[in-house]
């Protein structure tokens, strides 16, 4: 080959490389700090698992564009060295032979190599191959079926032909050089073995001409995809694995907590933004997944978390000479415009229910929920601009220590007749019962909390209520933008709860499991907390609750986002229901980590939805149509995740009867008024811990 001709190629391709990549590069660096090299051990065990076995891609909803999808990375991966190699041989002769003659002196004299470098060879071939079948399988996705998740692009479909251009100059390389040394077919490369059976009918000088036209085209290409991947959302190529190396090694229901003092009062502007929510940014592959469950995109609201990314992407990229010139330290300072209202439809930003499917979807662990928190937090703050009904929740935080604004004095009115003891009344007691503001004012919640009591007396739990002095626990405040208020309530209990001794808590919401769990040690307030489904779970487990009452109906269980995705608890509801005799569960399409939000995450249970359709509709619609098929199987069932409809199984407006079990408060408000608004009279909505409590056998103890 030519060593000059080599050389500048290149010199060429890297320089232009490596000035694109300063701009992204320096435009991070506008941006604020974040610390993410801490537990190296662990992020490297994530990035082998999620990074290079590619585990998120085969998950069950799009397992074929993702077993496709490892095709492709596999056959990237190992080419990459003979990318270097094709590199290599361009700079010198004796390379070129070495690497494409089998019988060359160097691999007689080092057979242990030679061996290893054949066994290479039957991998290459191989991958290759795969590469292949997933690019064609990608451009019959795209070209034919077009599902909703994708968004046609001529750069992907460019993409697909720089793949499969790389794949068949491999092959069309080697396989002239097979060729022109007359070697026989060689097993470990078969497909450029049979290549080279079909080149043998060309004249000499033909084969020569077309393994010199492929060698420099794989090598063009090689350089012209490079420059091309900082260009477009292919960039995730670059910065996907070291995205998945940086994830948030946290809960996924925790937030971070800024410091007021220091005037960290949230995201106003893209400086504001942390170079790990920038690299999220570029990460973004649009591939759509976040789509496919989330509840704002599939009732027809102004959020896609893809578009978001994407509208955010594009506006640094187009002004990332502003923001290297920060970096730089440029005279002038640039006033940049609000992320909010300037870039963002505020719409957009309130949207919101941090139900967490995007990031439970997400190939490369992008964090979408706490960005947009973080801009709540500007708009409240500090602008104190906030959709209308958000006023009254806060008041009735700050004025009586729960939302609704009921007062304080009647705190524990539903527990009036039940004698319950007190914390702090000199008895010692192995757990809180923390109420909750919706166990305690919601008169319906009341129930599932008298239900609770009944049962821990039943089990012999200890434990004990903070009565009148229990306060909200401040997640929706915190989820809706007020971080001051959140801090504030969340201080003051920390406080009180580590003063009374507390050490394990049971909750009946999830939200407020969320908090005490995963936010509130932050604050020093370090607790064993346990989900009322959870502890119900292990009564009876430890045979400590009998159930003997014979319930003969068909049930439908609700995940709630912050129990399940959030914190993983699947497995607690299911088996408290699973013991209760006679009663038939049956799972809904979307249940478990492809659950639906109800649609009051992220303070969205105080807020009105003025656009698309009903959140709680189309999960109560899907509850009705799984009651319904169950009950007659003869009811069309559709996917859940059809490719140009998701979400179709909300769209069921037929009757049903049966029961939604649901394991928090939020979930049992919006899909109770989801089966009246729906005329589902049939349909009822009960907590786990109602049904458990009916179904238990209280006949006296020998």
């Amino acid at each position: 080959m030519s060593f000059i001709a080599t050389l500048l190629l290149v010199f060429a391709g890297l320089a232009f490389f490596v000035h694109t990549l300063y701009g992204r590069t320096a435009a991070l660096f506008a941006m604020k700090p974040a610390w993410r090299l801490d537990q190296p051990g662990r992020r490297t065990r994530a990035l082998v698992r999620f990074g290079f076995g590619q585990r998120r891609m085969v998950d069950p909803e799009e397992r074929t564009p993702g077993l496709m999808h490892v095709f492709i990375f596999a056959a990237f991966v190992v080419l990459a060295l003979r990318t270097l190699m094709l590199f290599t041989m361009g700079f010198s002769e004796t390379a070129l032979v070495a690497l494409t003659d089998p019988g060359d002196a160097f691999w007689t004299d080092h057979r242990l190599l030679d061996a290893g470098y054949q066994a290479y060879l039957l991998a290459k071939d191989l991958v290759a191959l795969l590469a292949l079948v997933g690019v064609g399988y990608f451009l019959y996705l795209r070209l034919w079926v077009k599902p909703d998740r994708l968004t046609a692009s001529w750069e992907a479909l460019l993409i697909l032909g720089f793949i499969a251009g790389l794949m068949v100059s491999e092959y069309l390389f080697g396989a002239s050089r097979m060729v022109l040394a007359t070697q026989p077919f060689r097993p470990e490369e078969p497909i450029t073995s049979l290549l080279a059976m079909g080149l043998g009918a060309l004249p000499p000088g033909a084969v020569w001409f077309v393994g010199g036209l492929m060698f420099w085209t794989h090598l063009c290409i090689i350089l012209a995809f490079l420059n091309f991947l900082p260009l477009g959302k292919h960039f995730h190529v670059i910065t996907g694995l070291p995205n998945v190396f940086l994830q948030r090694l946290t809960p996924s229901g925790r937030l971070t907590t800024p410091n007021l003092e220091a005037e960290d009062f949230g995201v106003r502007t893209f400086r504001d933004l942390s170079w790990k929510q920038g690299l999220d940014l570029y990460s973004c592959t649009e591939c759509g997944r976040c789509q496919t469950h989330c509840p704002t995109y599939v009732t027809g609201k102004p959020l896609t978390h893809k578009g978001v990314n994407q509208t955010l992407k594009h506006w640094a990229w187009d002004h990332e000479e502003e923001l290297v010139g920060v970096t730089l330290g440029a005279a002038s300072p640039v006033e940049f415009p609000p992320l909010v209202g300037a870039i963002l439809q505020p719409e957009t930003v309130w949207a919101c229910t941090s139900c967490g499917w995007c990031e439970t979807a997400c190939p490369v662990f992008i964090e979408n929920i706490p960005r947009l928190i973080d801009m709540r937090r500007y708009k409240v703050q500090v602008e104190a601009d906030f959709p209308p009904e958000v006023q009254r929740v806060f008041e009735g935080m700050e004025r009586q220590g729960n939302p609704w604004g009921v007062a304080q004095e009647s705190r524990d009115a539903w527990a009036a007749d039940l004698k319950l003891p007190a914390w702090g009344d000199g008895g010692t007691y192995e757990y809180l019962f923390f109420v909750g503001c919706a166990g305690s004012y919601d008169d319906r919640q009341k129930k599932v909390s008298r239900a609770m009591v009944r049962i821990l007396r039943e089990a012999g739990v200890s434990f004990a209520t903070l009565g009148k002095a229990e306060l909200c626990n401040g997640d929706s405040a915190r989820r809706l933008g007020n971080e001051y208020l959140y801090q504030t309530l969340a201080k003051g209990n920390v406080e009180a709860w580590n003063a009374a001794g507390v050490r394990a808590v049971i909750t009946q919401c999830p939200h407020c499991f969320n908090t005490l769990k995963n936010e509130y040690p932050d604050f020093g307030g370090h607790y064993r907390v346990i989900n009322h489904t959870q502890l119900i779970s292990e009564l009876l487990r430890d045979k400590r609750l009998k159930l003997s009452r014979v319930m003969d109906e068909t049930l439908t269980y609700h995940d709630p986002c912050y129990l399940g995705r959030h914190n993983g608890v699947y497995d607690a509801p299911r088996a408290a229901l699973g013991a209760i005799p006679g009663l038939k569960v049956v799972e809904m399409q979307r249940s478990g980590r492809q659950s639906f939000c109800c649609g009051a995450g992220g303070g969205r249970m105080w807020m009105e939805e003025h656009l698309g359709t009903r959140i709680n509709h189309n999960r109560m619609n899907e509850a009705a149509l799984t009651l319904a098929h169950a009950a007659d199987p003869a009811v069309a069932f559709p996917s859940a995740t059809d490719r140009h409809r998701p979400g179709l199984v909300g769209d069921y407006h037929g009757p049903a009867k049966g029961t939604v079990a649901v394991a928090c408060p939020f979930c049992a408000t919006m899909l109770r008024d989801a089966a009246n608004d729906t005329g589902r009279e049939d349909v009822k909505v009960r907590d786990v811990a109602e049904l458990v409590a009916e179904a238990m056998d209280t006949s006296p103890r020998a």
